[in-house]
């Protein structure tokens, strides 16, 4: 996997994949993320804090305004309501600047925080933590599970909520962040879900799929 990570990263580099430093706009990032394309979540999730610049203007929100606020994203009558819960649960937890709170707890402190939010799954959780907490954390999102699972370190039965206690044992040291970006992209360029480009694989030689394809 070591050899793997420099390969990729080499590759592709690790560039930015939009996410935040500020943990409590991740969380909404994530949440905005899910089952839709990158540009619509990137607009709603803009539109989203243009229009309610704080935690308690999100929180006291007519739902109707945030639903036709977060509309482009997709399932915005249920996104909203999580939102709506969101912030104000983040309010009554840590308070007015729950980012600062955030930063102190433990990874497992703060994974189990975010787990209690609606909408925010292991990967969303894993994905707040690796990106704005900084801890040495591996998301495995549906790029990162085809990919892996193409070089034989995944079943292909796997689940994907299940592939989320696979990966930690097999990832580099310190450079878990690194390869899950470097993955994401190999995923979009690559390793596509349909037709994936074998040939222009810079891990073809020692990826399960690239072996077979070169026969």
């Amino acid at each position: 996997m070591a050899k793997i990570t420099d390969l990729l990263v080499a590759e592709h580099g690790t560039p930015s994949l939009g996410n935040f430093r500020d943990p409590v706009k991740e969380i909404f990032y994530i949440v905005l993320s899910a089952r839709t394309t990158e540009s619509l979540y990137k607009q709603a999730h803009k539109r989203l804090w243009s229009q309610f610049p704080s935690l308690e203007e999100i929180a006291k929100a007519p739902l109707a305004r945030l639903r036709n606020c977060v509309a482009t994203a997709g399932l915005g009558k249920k996104r909203a309501a999580q939102i709506k819960v969101i912030a104000s649960k983040l309010l009554s937890e840590f308070g007015p600047r729950p980012a600062i709170k955030l930063r102190r707890l433990s990874a497992e402190g703060a994974y189990a925080a975010l787990r209690s939010l609606p909408g925010v799954g292991p990967k969303s959780a894993l994905c707040v933590l690796m990106y704005s907490l900084g801890f040495d954390v591996f998301p495995v999102d549906a790029h990162v599970q085809r990919v892996l699972r193409r070089i034989g370190l995944i079943g292909a039965g796997a689940k994907h909520y299940h592939a989320q206690d696979l990966p930690p044992g097999f990832v580099p040291s310190e450079r878990s962040k690194e390869l899950h970006v470097a993955l994401v992209i190999h995923g979009r360029r690559v390793c596509k879900p349909r037709a994936p480009l074998c040939n222009e694989c810079v891990i073809k030689s020692i990826c399960k799929t690239g072996r077979v394809a070169q026969r």
